[in-house]
């Protein structure tokens, strides 16, 4: 009679263990039981153990999710301008009126210019506006398609024939733009392009590499040698050398296609040469030697066996490498051979703000260059943080050393062919 602790405990697992031995000699993965008590955290609890990699993750997630809704919850269009505000400084928010009265809502005052020469501005306290959501103004289309008027923040005026002053949360910019507004839109091009044209360099330079790594011979001495020319050539003398094969003149659609297509020619090299190097390695495994024997074609061997077992690296290197791609294009905007004003984009909102004297006066200038900070850094922290995590004896450290039950992990990708 089977005792009842059977189902639970040591037993169950040292049956799991036996089990699984038998499966993996007949030529099937394994299974895993559930863990032992002593085992190492999971791959999500080590990614996320420690809070810069939760802050970077948060930041990250919000800024994407601001970007997707750029015409919603920016207050203004990014070419909406006032002419009779250039560089206007930040909207000072008040709770408390001119006579001394608090308010729950917080109000702003309008302002004036009172020295063109120094850019000294003054606030006219006559009348307040306070700031509200949802407000309606000017129009956009959501999503590329969906038009509306709605905004989730921003200045209403005291009846329909009054124009309300305008809310700068960052300042303006020189021709009286809402720098808090174009910084958002303008997050629209290096957080998608960015990492559109990782994906498809390295979907290059994965397809490349497994195919010079497992055929070797002629194919892998031509495929490295290309990959290494490309490699010895300075990348951003290379970006713009392609750049000139492109008019100047293009839509912004036009120029985040370019772009894809620049990056993906100077970036597979790198990647590419990182495939081959485990593809190397991983060609004369056990698993992959039997499914040769098996019959399985070259496609299968690669597609079932080796690329699941490239995952973890490509996973890492490509977070590691989407704040270079995003970098490339905020560079390209800032030298002015990328996106073209009146278009926003943190480079070329950089680009105006190249004067000491102007940064000396007019400090929130440099707003884009604190998300372009933020954002490189967080991808950073999240690539440092998920090539730990990946990592088998950084997650035992974390926790107590665990029993040996490897014979309880899946071997390979499962069946052979």
């Amino acid at each position: 009679m089977i005792r009842e602790d059977f189902a639970t405990g040591p037993q169950r697992h040292r049956v799991f263990k036996i089990l699984s031995e038998i499966l993996r000699l007949c030529g099937f993965g394994g299974f895993t039981s559930k863990p032992p008590t002593g085992a190492p955290p999971s791959i999500w609890r080590a990614f996320l153990k420690g809070y810069p990699a939760r802050l970077s993750l948060a930041f990250l997630l919000a800024l994407y999710f601001v970007s997707l809704f750029a015409g919603f919850i920016a207050p203004y269009h990014y070419s909406s301008q006032d002419r009779r505000a250039p560089l206007c400084p930040p909207s000072r928010l008040h709770f408390i009126d001119s006579e001394g009265q608090f308010h729950l809502r917080p109000f702003i005052y309008r302002v004036r210019l009172i020295d063109p020469m120094t850019m000294a501005y003054a606030e006219d306290t006559s009348k307040r506006y306070p700031i509200e959501f949802f407000v309606k103004g000017e129009s956009y289309l959501l999503f590329g398609f969906i038009e509306s008027s709605r905004h989730l923040i921003g200045v209403a005026g005291k009846d329909d024939l009054e124009t309300p002053p305008r809310f700068y949360l960052f300042g303006a910019d020189v021709l009286g733009r809402d720098i808090f507004s174009r910084a958002i839109w303008g997050s629209q091009m290096p957080l998608f392009v960015g990492p559109l044209g990782l994906l498809l360099a390295f979907s290059i330079g994965i397809l490349l590499g497994s195919i010079s790594g497992y055929l070797g011979g002629t194919v892998d001495a031509v495929f490295m040698r290309f990959a290494e020319v490309v490699l010895s050539l300075p990348a951003l003398f290379l970006i713009l050398a392609l750049r000139t094969a492109f008019p100047l003149s293009v839509s912004p659609l036009q120029v985040a296609s370019m772009m894809l297509i620049i990056f993906s020619a100077v970036g597979w090299a790198e990647i590419s040469r990182i495939v081959r190097g485990m593809v190397l390695s991983l060609k004369n495994s056990e698993y992959v030697q039997s499914a040769v024997a098996m019959g399985a074609n070259n496609r299968w061997i690669i597609a079932r066996h080796i690329l699941p077992n490239l995952l973890p690296v490509i996973v890492v290197q490509a977070t590691l490498t989407i704040p270079t791609f995003i970098l490339a294009e905020v560079s390209l905007s800032f030298l002015g051979v990328g996106v073209q004003e009146p278009t926003a984009s943190w480079g070329t909102m950089l680009a105006s703000a190249q004067e000491v004297a102007t940064l000396k006066a007019n400090a929130w200038v440099l707003a884009p260059g604190v998300f372009v900070l933020l954002t490189v850094l967080s991808f950073n922290v999240l690539g440092d943080r998920l090539r730990d995590a990946l990592d088998p004896r950084y997650r035992t450290n974390l926790g107590v050393t665990p029993v040996d039950d490897t014979v309880t992990q899946p071997i390979a990708s499962g069946k052979i062919y």
